[in-house]
């Protein structure tokens, strides 16, 4: 192979080039079929409309040989304000779901010399930056008409990025990589990948509805169910008097949070204080806590068809409180029709905790409010209620089915801002 210039005389060109671009990727809808242009619509839409909520105007989502890139629309003040833009817009792009990473980048020509010296130039803007020693070139090139191959890529571009740079090449464990793809139609050179949350876009999925209480817990069962496609709408159980307005700010709080990847989120708030004052002393206490979670399955069941819900979704966890035992998670499913998701079901508490502080919502459900499930709550709750045994609990409480009935008609909905 004869290069078009030897690579010792190849100089950067600019020094650094601005970012022009944000390269995303995504995995899991490549394996979509046929339905794989459904789900990048879809992306498409989030992203743009993830950006827009952040105030991110003057940015442009489009589609490009299994990516999406990220770019700014005609007639921005400068190459300079447009970079600005972008890498303002990075941290938006990588929290949406199927997003599996992003990159920061500098398109390029189809032209090797000029991609050898603006990919020099890229690196070593992002050795300045980070402080980085070793580097290596990965090369890929889906264009097969382009006349170089990725060894003869990798073997300019490195050359050039070596000498410009001063780094040492580390082909294993690398300070720094320097990207080079050369698409049919986009082909760009990056310094910098992050990676997203994965999964599938928000709405592919269909409508679940949430069991949202101020805890740990639900919280991140919800973002679970979107990191798979699902759009949440939410029903909080609140015991005014007994739990105050915090508690119900909290849970609003939280709904908010969650609702930045969808583009905001109905909260539906029942009433449940009257119900659980039917039950204390008429339910023996040790099944108290298996009558509420019944009880709050049968309303969110009527809240869902409302909302066109296919499932509803819960924080419970197998083990985690003495009540949540597989006999007791299937007699409360047993009071429904529509089918319980429980993302959190083999999780232990610290996995939990963990994942809620990565995704933000740790220390808004730690504030010190008490939710309703508390409410008169057992010592020793039962841990095996076969389901026979609920419903004759159930039977002792007066006007059961009218309380449950009066619950749902005072229910209020608040539909927050995404």
């Amino acid at each position: 192979m004869i290069f078009p210039q030897e690579p010792a005389r190849i100089a950067p060109e600019p020094e650094f080039a601005p970012y022009d671009a944000i390269v995303v990727r995504y995995s899991e809808i490549f394996l979509k079929g046929e339905n794989r242009r459904l789900f990048e619509d879809v992306l498409v839409k989030n992203v743009q409309r993830t950006l827009v909520s952040h105030g991110l105007h003057g940015l442009h989502v489009r589609r490009q040989h299994a990516r999406l890139v990220v770019e700014p629309e005609p007639g921005a003040p400068s190459a300079e304000v447009a970079a600005q833009r972008l890498e303002d817009a990075l941290q938006a792009v990588l929290s949406v779901f199927g997003v599996s990473s992003a990159s920061l980048a500098v398109t390029v020509p189809k032209d090797l010399v000029r991609i050898a010296a603006r990919g020099a130039g890229v690196l070593v803007a992002a050795a300045r930056d980070s402080r980085a020693r070793t580097f290596k070139v990965e090369s890929r090139r889906s264009d097969k008409h382009f006349a170089y191959g990725t060894f003869e890529m990798n073997d300019v571009v490195g050359h050039t990025a070596r000498i410009a740079s001063g780094l040492t090449v580390d082909v294993r464990e690398p300070d720094l990589t320097l990207v080079v793809e050369i698409g049919p139609e986009l082909s760009f050179v990056s310094a910098h990948t992050a990676r997203g949350p994965g999964g599938l876009p928000v709405g592919v999925g269909g409508n679940v509805t949430l069991l949202l209480s101020g805890g740990i817990d639900s919280p991140v069962a919800g973002w679970l169910c979107q990191k798979r496609g699902c759009r949440l709408n939410a029903v909080y159980f609140h015991a005014f008097p007994y739990t105050g307005d915090g508690t119900k700010q909290k849970v609003l709080e939280l709904a908010r949070q969650l609702g930045r990847a969808q583009g905001g989120m109905r909260v539906t708030v029942i009433p449940f204080a009257a119900f659980q004052e039917a039950c204390k002393g008429a339910v023996p206490p040790r099944l108290l806590v298996i009558i509420y979670r019944r009880a709050m399955a049968r309303l969110a069941e009527r809240v869902a068809r409302s909302e066109d819900s296919a499932a509803i979704a819960s924080g419970e966890n197998l083990g985690q409180v003495a009540s949540q035992t597989v006999i007791n998670l299937g007699t409360i499913e047993h009071a429904i029709e529509l089918p319980v998701l429980r993302p959190l079901l083999t999780y232990d508490k610290n996995e939990i905790i963990t994942h809620a502080k990565r995704i933000g919502t740790f220390e808004t459900s730690i504030l010190p409010f008490d939710d309703c499930c508390s409410l008169f709550a057992p010592r020793h709750p039962a841990t095996r209620v076969a389901p026979a045994d609920a419903v004759e609990a159930e039977s002792r409480v007066k006007d059961y089915a009218a309380l449950l009935d009066q619950a749902f008609a005072a229910r209020e909905i608040i539909d927050l801002e995404g």
